[in-house]
């Protein structure tokens, strides 16, 4: 029972976290593609950044979504054994393991992709940061929500199983004073 509110509280922390990182993720790279424009030309106005933004926010991040949930499937098991051997600062290594994969997933991207940069942002070392505390993000709201739905859900299962012990112990009790009633009469 334990093992499976934990393995339930994971993977719902684990959802958010990617929507979290992703929909960052894709806020930065648009600010970053903005900010390369208009190094080269005038500067946007605020109707046109809301536009980009929107824009890459329904293209470019379901794409980004995916990125991060595979970096971190990867991050957060290699986590949660840190934490395992260490026992404490889960909030900490989840963190960091969410960025680190983060990062090492632009660098396989950049590598086997056939254009010099596969994420626009990550061309310049503060695109990259900043896309990086993007998985950062992430894996603090993982951390945090993981948390929360695992104490939720073993206060459930245990006032569940509070429940049915005494609805156990009420049902012998009942069936034995039926019994006596009705062999005095």
């Amino acid at each position: 029972m334990k093992h499976k509110s934990h393995w339930l509280s994971y993977i719902l922390a684990f959802l958010p976290a990617v929507f979290v990182a992703g929909v960052l993720g894709s806020v930065i790279q648009t600010q970053f593609n903005i900010l390369s424009i208009s190094s080269i030309g005038p500067s946007l106005a605020y109707q046109e950044r809301l536009a980009a933004t929107w824009h890459d926010l329904l293209n470019f991040a379901p794409f980004f979504m995916i990125v991060v949930a595979v970096a971190f499937i990867v991050a957060l098991p290699v986590a949660h054994i840190v934490v395992r051997i260490q026992r404490r600062q889960f909030t900490a290594w989840c963190a960091a393991a969410c960025a680190i994969s983060l990062w090492v997933a632009f660098l396989a991207a950049d590598h086997f992709a056939p254009m010099p940069t596969l994420i626009a942002a990550t061309r310049t070392n503060m695109g990259t940061f900043f896309m990086i505390l993007s998985g950062l993000a992430g894996g603090f709201v993982y951390a945090v929500l993981s948390r929360i739905f695992r104490r939720r859900l073993i206060k459930k299962i245990r006032a569940q199983q509070r429940a049915a012990e005494s609805k156990a112990e009420k049902k012998p009790a009942t069936a034995t004073n039926h019994k006596t009633e009705s062999t005095s009469e």
